[in-house]
């Protein structure tokens, strides 16, 4: 990832940027944006029975580890078999959910890179790697929400982020089952997704922000059970500043996890690869050329690891 701020902000800066006529009203933004949102609502599915929610997850994790490409050109059919009144909230949604990847793809190798610098440094966080990359998340999530648009949680709550129609939510919903079923063999209800969402904003409502009486209680309950709290790490601080070590401002050099360059490039570096490198990621898809828009995926997956699409 990045965490859910950095991508309805990305979402935001992107959308002007379509051709006229892609997005035309409410609705259809509000599409796109919950798209840039892609798969992570997958991973937080909680309230309906385990079995349905470990669906749920795993489905996030295949649709982040490969086949993107033929993902999208499959999604890319589903939108066209909608009925004729939910095509155009369907088209929006998937071009949000390129919008993930193209994020993605750029910034999850610098997380990755300071996830595993940060657990070489402390040993005593060897076993909380996951938690460890949410707590990045969730400070560049905090710095690009006060950066680009003079605001914390308090006043733009993340589970804002997650503004939808009923509509929305039955069209995303029947295109990642389609997605799901056609390309990675796994059978989700098209209503799951809904729930999926709705788990995603309970969440953000109960831990922000981080500090909150609500997120203590939920980080104490879930210590108690597992020793540790993702939910403390997701959660965002209120800060009112600029500086932000973990979007690595400074451009100090950081490691490749994949190849094992030296880089330098901050977050916002990255920001801007990513939406520079959106457009044509959108051409290609909306025209269906599929040889192009595997060219500029360039075999990476969600977290920028090199030769996964297969």
């Amino acid at each position: 990832m990045p965490a859910i701020i950095t991508h309805h902000i990305f979402g935001e800066d992107i959308a002007p940027g379509l051709p006229a006529g892609l997005l035309a009203g409410e609705e259809e933004l509000l599409a796109f944006l919950l798209g840039n949102q892609g798969p992570d609502p997958l991973f937080v599915r909680f309230s309906t029975l385990p079995a349905q929610a470990a669906t749920c997850h795993r489905l996030a994790s295949q649709i982040q580890g490969g086949s993107i490409t033929h993902a999208f050109m499959a999604l890319r059919d589903g939108v066209e078999h909608l009925p004729r009144t939910d095509m155009r909230a369907g088209r929006a949604f998937a071009l949000g959910l390129l919008g993930h990847y193209a994020l993605d793809r750029a910034a999850h190798p610098f997380v990755i890179s300071q996830q595993r610098a940060l657990c070489a440094a402390d040993p005593t966080l060897a076993d909380a790697e996951i938690e460890v990359h949410s707590v990045i998340e969730s400070d560049v999530d905090s710095w690009i929400l006060w950066e680009k648009r003079g605001a914390t949680v308090e006043e733009r709550p993340a589970a804002a982020n997650l503004m939808r129609t009923a509509r929305i939510e039955r069209v995303g919903g029947a295109l990642l089952s389609q997605v799901a079923l056609a390309v990675f063999g796994t059978t989700v209800g098209p209503r799951e997704y809904a729930g999926c969402v709705r788990d995603y904003e309970r969440l953000y409502r109960l831990i922000d922000p981080a500090r909150s009486p609500l997120s203590r209680a939920a980080g104490i309950v879930e210590r108690l059970a597992r020793g540790i709290s993702q939910a403390e790490a997701m959660a965002h601080y209120v800060r009112r500043g600029n500086e932000c070590p973990a979007a690595n401002l400074d451009c100090l050099p950081w490691r490749d996890p994949y190849d094992g360059r030296v880089r330098h490039e901050s977050f916002a570096d990255l920001f801007d690869e990513a939406r520079l490198a959106y457009p044509a990621l959108a051409e290609a898809f909306v025209r269906g050329n599929e040889s192009e828009l595997r060219r500029l995926v360039g075999g990476r997956d969600y977290a920028g690891r090199p030769g996964a699409d297969d």
